[in-house]
């Protein structure tokens, strides 16, 4: 040890070395193997080093720690492992006596202590998740500017464009200033492997929150590392303040945005140009994921920057995760995909991204032509179903799906907008899977679910609109109203539902959070060049196979939540290979691993790159 660094090391539950047989592969892939062993460096001491959350370990510092950093003294005498830490914080918040107030603790505990955040996550993820993300942080988004503490993230606003690159710059110099992310690249343009943004005009079901947006980016950048251990000091959060068209915020004296009307046009793609053209500049390898754009915005993008490593959850993700949840249930009911009948009531950005993802599996897995994958849908929005005659009426993303108007020319129109055109649709579909994501509340009726019942012996019933109290059905009302013969997923967590004779039916939740971190960790390790169909559909059937409904049929028709991780590890391998096999990536450590060339399986390697919420050693450097 040199007289310029002294490490202090910690007990920690970190993996074993490997034996000396190994050492032919690459120093990166041994160091990361070993990733909870590697000290991090820093030169901080004393109250700055109890004040940067990506080191503070509290009470976690051990004796040795406190002396070589100038801890004593700032510090009560105990030392206390993670394990008694993650008690009190959890306790501690068990007393905030609302949602929102829980969702204000765990944001304070994060930027306190990084680890012992994850580690709480970890622990009680299910019962959390609804805190940190939906239903917990729509009304932390709309109460942002009134409980801000502490900035998180980055703020790029449109008056201040022109200092874009410095900002962005600023964060990538922080990161690696502070972070642990020498064993990953010793090339400081190399810090950063995720950028999370959001132009915050669609959040959740709240809509337009101005700079509020940055709380989804935040807590979506945590659920990649919570879902599959992707390094939280390597994700970007971003929000891109474009304005508001939030009339409330505007009123509001606290409120922290850029208080004008948004930019649209030619403005606006002159903005969103210049941020990608930054991040592809300062982190090449970064993948960016497009968070809550208006439907407006967020697939003409998705399509503009399709050649680059991108991904738009709220369109791609909820799709991949719907599909999967669909494959299940097919493979449970004895059915195949091309035969089904889809009606899918909402035909926003939602709704449009799972018909995408689904007509993609008919394609790719089916076989069909994109016209047959087509046909098997039938879209209604607010207007009634989507028809062809609607023309300039229909948004871009809506066109494959509209009906031939002679189709429906003997059907029995509705004028009024209250779910009976729906009901015509069910009525003269006869569909075998039923899919909303509308946000109207309670539309798929006892009468429509029983009239979809009358055809089909095992209805497909998926009401997926977030939060729960804008769910089309209960899935309790939908499987009685089905004679429990309904296979049904939804987008909020509900409980089990009592069958009778002791039975119980548990209500797969088809969360994101199943399937975006691991393509992420996938796309991130392989270096992907974009992020392609194919790979998203290796996901998808990745997810789809570990359905426990395909040995159970009461149990869900996927994973359970708490298992993300494990399942992360599957789907993120599924991703991997199907890069490598498509030449879509340019990572050598894992294409050789993939290939057999290392002494990893792959599986194995993917879990050595994931990240854990455990006390790192510190090494003080001058």
């Amino acid at each position: 040890m040199t007289s310029s660094s002294k490490i202090a090391r910690t007990r920690i539950n970190a993996p074993s070395a490997r034996p000396q047989s190994t050492r032919g592969l690459a120093d990166r892939t041994i160091i990361a193997a070993n990733k909870n062993q590697v000290p991090i460096r820093t030169n901080l001491r004393g109250s700055a080093l109890l004040n940067t959350p990506r080191l503070n370990k509290g009470a976690g510092f051990s004796r040795e720690e406190r002396q070589i950093f100038g801890l004593e003294g700032f510090l009560p005498y105990d030392v206390h492992s993670l394990e008694k830490q993650a008690l009190r914080a959890y306790n501690q918040l068990l007393k905030q006596p609302s949602v929102i107030l829980k969702h204000a603790f765990l944001a304070s505990l994060r930027d306190q202590n990084q680890v012992l955040f994850y580690k709480i996550m970890q622990d009680h993820l299910k019962e959390l998740l609804g805190v940190l993300y939906t239903p917990g942080a729509a009304e932390a988004v709309a109460n942002y500017s009134n409980l801000f503490r502490r900035p998180v993230g980055c703020y790029i606003s449109f008056p201040n464009q022109d200092g874009m690159r410095a900002q962005l710059e600023g964060h990538l110099l922080d990161v690696n200033r502070t972070a642990d992310v020498a064993y990953d690249s010793n090339n400081p343009h190399d810090a950063i492997d995720l950028v999370v943004v959001t132009d915050a005009e669609a959040i959740l079901g709240i809509g337009d929150q101005g700079v509020g947006g940055i709380t989804i980016s935040t807590s979506k950048a945590a659920l990649y590392t919570l879902g599959a251990g992707i390094n939280p000091n390597r994700i970007l959060p971003v929000v891109l303040d474009c304005g508001t068209d939030n009339h409330a915020l505007f009123s509001d004296s606290l409120y922290m945005g850029w208080k004008r009307t948004r930019i649209r046009g030619k403005n606006y793609d002159q903005f969103i140009d210049r941020f990608i053209k930054n991040c592809r500049e300062l982190f090449p390898n970064a993948i960016i994921h497009f968070e809550d754009f208006g439907m407006a915005n967020a697939y003409r993008l998705m399509e503009k920057y399709k050649h680059i490593p991108m991904f738009n959850d709220d369109i791609q993700g909820t799709g991949a995760v719907a599909l999967a949840a669909l494959i299940a249930a097919i493979k449970v009911s004895g059915a195949r995909l091309q035969d089904q009948r889809i009606v899918i009531y909402g035909a926003g950005s939602a709704g449009m991204g799972i018909a995408d993802q689904i007509k993609d599996g008919l394609m790719i897995l089916e076989g069909l032509t994109e016209e047959e994958a087509c046909s098997r849908f039938w879209c209604v929005d607010r207007n009634g179903l989507l028809v062809e005659s609607m023309g300039n009426n229909l948004r871009h993303a809506q066109l494959p799906y509209a009906r031939p108007d002679e189709e429906v020319e003997h059907w029995a129109k509705s004028e009024d907008n209250d779910g009976t055109w729906l009901m015509d649709v069910v009525k003269n579909v006869k569909p075998t899977v039923l899919i909303g994501t509308s946000t109207h509340s309670r539309a798929f009726s006892e009468e429509l679910i029983r009239e979809m019942g009358k055809h089909v012996e095992r209805p497909i019933i998926f009401p997926m609109s977030n939060p729960t109290a804008l769910c089309e059905v209960d899935p309790a009302d939908a499987l009685h109203w089905t004679e429990n013969r309904a296979l049904v997923a939804t987008g909020s967590p509900f409980p089990p539902v009592e069958l009778g004779n002791g039975k119980q039916y548990t209500v797969a939740q088809t969360n994101n959070a199943l399937i975006y971190p691991a393509l992420g960790l996938g796309s991130i390790l392989a270096r992907s060049n974009t992020i392609s169909n194919s790979m998203l559909m290796a996901g998808v059937n990745s997810l789809a196979s570990l359905s426990p409904a395909l040995t159970n049929p009461e149990a869900s028709l996927l994973p359970d939540l708490a298992d993300v991780r494990n399942v992360s590890v599957e789907v993120a391998a599924a991703v991997v290979r199907q890069a490598v096999q498509d030449g879509n990536a340019k990572d050598e450590n894992t294409i050789k691993v993939v290939n057999g060339k290392g002494p990893l399986h792959l599986e194995e390697y993917i879990r050595s790159r994931m990240w854990d919420a455990v006390y790192r050693p510190l090494e003080l450097v001058d």
